[in-house]
């Protein structure tokens, strides 16, 4: 969801539509009867570890969102976009969905003392994926918003094709991605296969894959701010639809006139300033395919905000 990045949630999307004033009777609410919620309080109020901060209503902490991207059913990506209490600066904390770490009770689900992040998803949802986050960064989560990337998929296709210059080709015969190096346009399918390409880049780990997700998030933002594509309403509108019919916020963000809330809060933001960091890893002994946080740089990052 900027957020992904900069306004590549709905947020912004939905709030210019609001603002421009655009939105009128059935298409404000077709709008609004898209957007799906999670009511994070009644789901994990009891699973936040009592160290965890509440509401950000002390001036000077960051605004927490966790981006979760849902592909087959599965959580394949997971980032932490902290902005800060100015609103001017925002970093991208990648979390490896192969890092093993403790889980929370989920539900009925017991808790587990080690388990792959991205299992939370497959067990309790966006919900049981906050509360792992919290357990693990010891931050508070203030919303989500999950988007599918079949939904993704459209949004680039909406917006034209992202720009991406690429630092070494890549060849993929099982997503059928082939991006030769330097500079090319990505359209909704091949970006789709982009982020989510691994084995023919690097190593074959999640962390390279990462990389490029980084790296698509920042020329994404770029693309929007600097095309002021949310400057005509019916384009705006078209891509609205699109991202509220393919996310899932928590309640308190769970409409349009609070998406647009948020977006003013990120009025002041510009791509070029915000970070993009990976949670610190190291190999996980039990299973060389898993990694774990690499102690004290993953407890180092998340006091850093």
């Amino acid at each position: 969801m900027n957020v992904h990045l900069k306004r590549w949630l709905t947020v912004s999307a939905a709030a210019v539509v609001i603002t421009a004033g655009v939105v009128v009777g059935g298409s404000y609410w077709r709008l609004e009867s898209n957007l799906k919620t999670v009511d994070l309080a009644k789901e994990i109020g009891n699973a936040r570890p009592p160290s965890t901060p509440g509401p950000p209503s002390t001036p000077g902490r960051p605004l927490n969102i966790l981006l979760i991207g849902k592909d087959d059913g599965r959580s394949d990506t997971a980032m932490v976009v902290q902005l800060n209490a100015a609103g001017d600066q925002a970093r991208v904390v990648s979390i490896p969905r192969d890092t093993m770490v403790p889980r929370p009770r989920c539900g009925n689900n017991p808790p587990a003392s080690i388990a792959m992040f991205n299992s939370a998803f497959s067990t309790g949802g966006a919900a049981c994926t906050v509360a792992t986050v919290e357990q693990l960064s010891g931050i508070r989560i203030d919303h989500f918003v999950q988007i599918d990337f079949n939904g993704f998929r459209d949004v680039i296709d909406r917006l034209g094709g992202i720009d991406i210059t690429m630092p070494e080709p890549i060849d993929d015969e099982k997503s059928g991605l082939h991006v030769p190096a330097g500079p090319s346009k990505l359209d909704g399918t091949q970006a789709l296969a982009f982020v989510r390409t691994r084995y023919s880049i690097g190593d074959g780990s999640d962390l390279n894959r990462i990389k490029n997700q980084q790296l698509f998030m920042r020329a994404l933002s770029e693309k929007i701010a600097n095309e002021n594509w949310l400057a005509s309403p019916q384009k705006t509108f078209a891509l609205a639809d699109i991202l509220t019919k393919s996310i899932v916020t928590d309640s308190e963000i769970g409409s349009i006139s609070k998406l647009a809330d948020l977006a003013g809060k990120l009025t002041a933001l510009k791509p070029e300033s915000i970070t993009y960091v990976t949670l610190p890893t190291e190999t996980y002994l039990p299973d060389p395919n898993r990694v774990q946080p690499k102690q004290p740089e993953a407890e180092a990052l998340w006091k850093a905000a």
